[in-house]
């Protein structure tokens, strides 16, 4: 199976916190935005000023001020690009849950927003998909060679899933395992189930080319059978995957400007 070559560009959060140029969507588009988290004491302190007092009083909870910092920015950077897609104030933007806890946007005055979102985060970087046609889940992970891949696939994975895990042998299964893990967690954020679903309740399908998955759900009152899975492209250690229903869409990925720090392009997969 081939991977997903190349790097996601990468923004800064501060040149994501910043921006203040209108944003639009296309009908059938997922747009990805992926970032660092790391900034000066000033920056998250500025960030955390765009946060309302729930967030606020979360980034707090953490043991770790590292770990508090990161959700603080991504939470920030997040903020500021709904609000520019929406054309609010960041500060202004209301959040509520909808299944399975999944946050969904509210604008003010209003009962709904057409706009769907997922944001996650593995260690220093994090990605926010957003889309309009339908739900959107996107998961990111840095891959890691101290666990028993074939050990967990083989418990909590669908039996192809397994058997491909099999067959990849030692040198490439960390890769596989994770291609898979970020392709099943974007499905499950995409629906709002999370984990509350097991892993081995659907299987996942990788396209000629490994670029794209389609979903097999053996429980369909749970989980629908239309969702589509588009692997993202990523550095080595690294893997990514964005979903939505059905098969009429295409993910564009933000691309910064090196030299003025705003989108100057997109690039379509």
């Amino acid at each position: 199976m081939d991977s997903p070559q190349g790097r996601l560009p990468l923004f800064t959060a501060e040149e994501l916190v910043e921006g203040q140029s209108r944003l639009s969507l296309l009908s059938d588009r997922v747009d990805v935005w992926a970032f660092a988290l790391a900034g000066s004491p000033s920056f998250i302190a500025r960030c955390r000023a765009i946060l309302s007092d729930e967030e606020r009083a979360k980034a707090d909870r953490f043991v770790s001020a590292q770990h508090g910092a990161r959700y603080t920015i991504a939470h920030a950077v997040l903020r500021n690009l709904l609000g520019r897609y929406c054309q609010v104030h960041p500060a202004s933007l209301n959040f509520t849950s909808g299944a399975g806890g999944k946050p969904q946007l509210h604008l003010p005055g209003s009962d709904a927003c057409p706009i769907r979102f997922n944001l996650t985060h593995s260690e220093d970087r994090a990605l926010v998909g957003v889309g309009t046609r339908a739900e959107v889940g996107i998961d990111l992970e840095r891959q890691r060679t101290d666990i028993e891949a074939l050990a967990i696939g083989r418990h909590y994975f669908y039996g192809a899933e397994r058997d491909a895990l099999e067959l990849a042998g030692p040198e490439g299964r960390i890769e596989l395992f994770f291609r898979y893990w970020v392709a099943k967690e974007a499905v499950l954020k995409a629906q709002g189930v999370g984990l509350g679903l097991p892993l081995d309740r659907f299987r996942v399908d990788f396209l000629a080319g490994g670029m794209a998955a389609r979903v097999t759900s053996l429980d369909p009152a749970r989980l629908a059978n239309d969702w589509t899975v588009k692997m993202l492209p990523c550095e080595p250690g690294w893997a990514a995957a964005v979903a939505s229903r059905g098969t009429d869409w295409d993910v564009r990925l933000a691309v910064p400007d090196s030299e003025a720090g705003v989108v100057t392009d997109w690039t379509r997969l």
